[in-house]
């Protein structure tokens, strides 16, 4: 049987693979499970335990490379490449895993670039470990769907025609509604943008029941961030308003497969029509 081919592999501004003088000759930790957090207590005097859900730790990806020169000099020079893009960081930065589509969040943590004098002519070995806090696997293709709110008292509206700018878009939203589609395997945490004018805007994963419920007014101009994996709502984008969530409202996620959405809100007075609306941004999501 055919393997999957596994492709170049992009790390800040260098790739890895075919057609680069970087060979990869060994990937572990993409597919694999990362270690379970298991939330099992024992049950008092009898056998087993009681079970509770089962959490992953960080995903930890090895990567060994084959380096070819044509030289010793090029050789050198690919190394110090790779030493150089491979420094400590602050923050996780994407691992590109290209043709298959999908890529991860991670830190350089070890690097392992060998001295090798009967080989040092013109090839040589390095290995690298990326730490990945969040373990999940997420698609290059970062999905995106809009539509209107739909208000009783504004009647209903329809999208404003969008084009594409490097995202895939989800199908056009009527009467505030959508449809997200998450093609991963485990549930998405959107991002939700809402753009006035509109008082009181709810967003409802119509799939599951639950409801999130700003208690606030936005005029023309005005927007709120939303992310839902932080819970982070910033309005303008960068002021904290955490204190708009109404209390009892519920975080919306995107299971896999199609997931409805619904965003409705109150039409400001003196507003031609209820022209408020959401953007949900997402990317397919497997661990």
């Amino acid at each position: 049987m055919a393997q999957q081919r596994l492709g170049q592999i992009q790390w800040g501004a260098l790739t890895f693979g075919p057609g680069t003088p970087y060979t990869v000759t060994g990937l572990e930790g993409l597919d694999d499970l990362p270690e379970i957090r298991a939330q099992d207590v024992e049950r008092p005097g009898q056998h087993g335990d009681y079970t509770g859900p089962d959490y992953t730790g960080p995903r930890v990806v090895q990567l060994k490379l084959g380096l070819r020169g044509e030289s010793p000099d090029d050789l050198r020079a690919l190394s110090i490449a790779l030493r150089n893009a491979t420094q400590p960081q602050d923050e996780p930065q994407q691992l590109a895993f290209l043709e298959q589509g999908v890529m991860v969040l991670g830190k350089v943590r070890r690097r392992s670039i060998p001295y090798d004098a009967e080989y040092l002519w013109r090839i040589g070995d390095a290995a690298l470990e990326f730490y990945c806090a969040d373990p999940y696997v997420y698609g290059l293709t970062e999905r995106q769907a809009s539509t209107t709110a739909y208000s009783p008292a504004a009647g209903r509206t329809y999208p404003l025609v969008y084009s594409s700018g490097g995202r895939t878009y989800g199908s056009a939203g009527t009467s505030g509604r959508i449809t997200a589609v998450n093609d991963g395997a485990s549930p998405a945490y959107p991002v939700l943008r809402l753009d006035g004018p509109v008082a009181t805007p709810a967003v409802e994963h119509v799939t599951s029941g639950s409801l999130l419920t700003l208690d606030a007014t936005l005029q023309v101009g005005e927007y709120v961030l939303i992310d839902t994996r932080t819970r982070a709502v910033l309005f303008m984008g960068s002021a904290p308003r955490r204190s708009w969530v109404r209390a009892g409202s519920t975080w919306p996620v995107l299971l896999p497969g199609s997931n409805e959405i619904a965003y409705r809100g109150a039409a400001l007075s003196g507003a031609p029509g209820q022209t408020s609306l959401l953007t949900v941004t997402w990317r397919d999501t497997s661990l």
